[in-house]
């Protein structure tokens, strides 16, 4: 009897394990095609197998690659998912919502043909993510950028074609991302001028193109803008599509919107109540002036001060665990051209397959300094006034969040980018800090 048991724990071993290499090997060829499909996706990653390419969009190729990753969603729905362990169950959901989601904004509803500004950040984006990468040297990267930088007008030249029914709003952030591009290409040009003086002549010309397709765009999209006759507004049915298939949310968008209006009211009267007090309390003087020689290098070392100190107060707390290896979090400003799309402050997330995972906290431009803007910025790093937004983005947010969740053994789980779930913690770490009293309300409310 006992050999009998023991043979047949052996056979269920043996198809759970079978069940979850197909997984596995399914979940690899899914990250295959996307990293062939999207370079500019694969490269911020961390898979560099196509850093010298950016994105083909022609009907043939988003065709050929719907196809390809139907064929991996068939195959997965063949698979006895009654068998499967709860990680494994786990990463078969994830990998067919992540086929549906691809398949939802290339055909459903193509995100590329209804919005402009997809086109240059895309381009702009293909050069930023290899410039931010650091398990690269410069000069092992430069060849990638330069590849990428001759192929941007004729991407961009390509996207016009792609348009079907765009959006103004979107034309109105090509137009501003466009604008201010031209500034990273003036460093990126700056940089390689290092790596190949004697290629001075061609790297300025490819400036002057790449520049000047740029305006291009940015002349197309407003010639265009008025005669936009898309929406934004993907409808009831799509969004009950991503809600249930992309982000898990077991609720329709008519309860969501219920919701959201009850605590869009609860925070609208706290937000209220809350600027009474402000209001009520005696106007705050500058308590001490700024020494002459403040400057842009002092608030940018206090961002870091901040971020490295809120972290050691976690640990000491014993409120988190924050691995000692844990990759840097910087504190940097905005790129100009991401600031169509980024109004306030940031944070891009070390790759989850590259070596080094440092992570960026993008804080807001820092203006020309006056005296008063001087005293005014001296007087909101004595106040520590940076704390709320290091909690939300840094530490215990985003920056541990996400570098913890690069260590999963799971290629799959890596791959997520829900911002919907992401941003659930970093909330709810806002929550937890202004009750145990490191910020206040008032700190956290002016992130």
């Amino acid at each position: 009897m006992f050999k009998k048991l023991f043979i047949i724990l052996v056979m269920a071993s043996s198809v759970y394990a079978g069940l979850s290499e197909d997984i596995r090997r399914l979940g690899d060829e899914y990250i295959a095609l996307k990293s062939r499909f999207y370079p500019v996706w694969a490269t911020n990653m961390g898979i560099h197998d196509y850093d010298s390419l950016l994105t083909n969009y022609s009907g043939d190729n988003v065709f050929n690659y719907r196809n390809e990753i139907l064929e991996i969603k068939l195959k997965l729905q063949e698979l006895d998912t009654t068998r499967l362990e709860i990680d494994d169950y786990i990463d078969y959901q994830l990998l067919l919502s992540d086929i549906d989601y691809d398949n939802f904004i290339l055909g459903k509803y193509p995100y590329y043909e209804h919005s402009p500004a997809l086109h240059v950040e895309e381009a702009l984006n293909s050069i930023y993510y290899l410039m931010i990468n650091q398990s690269m040297s410069f000069k092992q990267k430069a060849p990638f950028i330069m590849a990428r930088l001759k192929a941007i007008p004729t991407f961009l030249h390509r996207g016009f074609s792609y348009l079907y029914q765009p959006v103004d709003i979107f034309y109105d952030t090509a137009i501003e991302t466009a604008t201010e591009g031209e500034t990273l290409i003036d460093e990126v040009t700056q940089e390689l001028l290092k790596i190949y003086p004697e290629r001075s002549k061609a790297i300025e010309q490819l400036n002057v193109v790449v520049k000047k397709s740029l305006k291009n765009y940015v002349r197309y999209c407003e010639s265009k803008k008025e005669y936009a006759s898309g929406t934004y507004a993907i409808g009831k049915d799509n969004l009950n599509f991503l809600l249930k298939r992309v982000h898990f949310i077991d609720i329709d968008s008519d309860s969501l919107k219920k919701i959201g209006r009850y605590w869009y009211n609860v925070a609208n009267s706290a937000m209220d109540s809350l600027q009474r007090i402000i209001d009520s309390k005696p106007k705050g003087k500058i308590k001490k002036h700024a020494p002459a020689d403040f400057s842009k290098e002092d608030i940018m070392e206090y961002y870091q001060w901040e971020i490295n100190e809120t972290a050691d107060f976690f640990k000491e707390k014993d409120v988190v665990t924050i691995p000692e290896d844990i990759g840097s979090c910087l504190p940097v400003e905005m790129p100009q051209f991401m600031r169509a799309t980024h109004r306030g402050i940031a944070y891009q997330p070390p790759a989850p397959f590259d070596i080094d995972q440092t992570g960026y906290f993008y804080v807001r431009p820092i203006p020309p300094l006056d005296s008063i803007l001087k005293d005014e910025y001296y007087d909101y790093i004595q106040n520590r006034g940076f704390k709320g937004s290091v909690v939300h983005e840094a530490y215990p947010g985003h920056h541990l969040q996400l570098s913890l969740a690069n260590r999963h053994p799971s290629r799959i789980r890596r791959l997520q980018q829900d911002m919907v779930m992401a941003e659930g913690w970093a909330l709810y770490c806002e929550q937890m800090t202004v009750a145990g009293m490191l910020c206040t309300a008032v700190s956290v409310s002016g992130r």
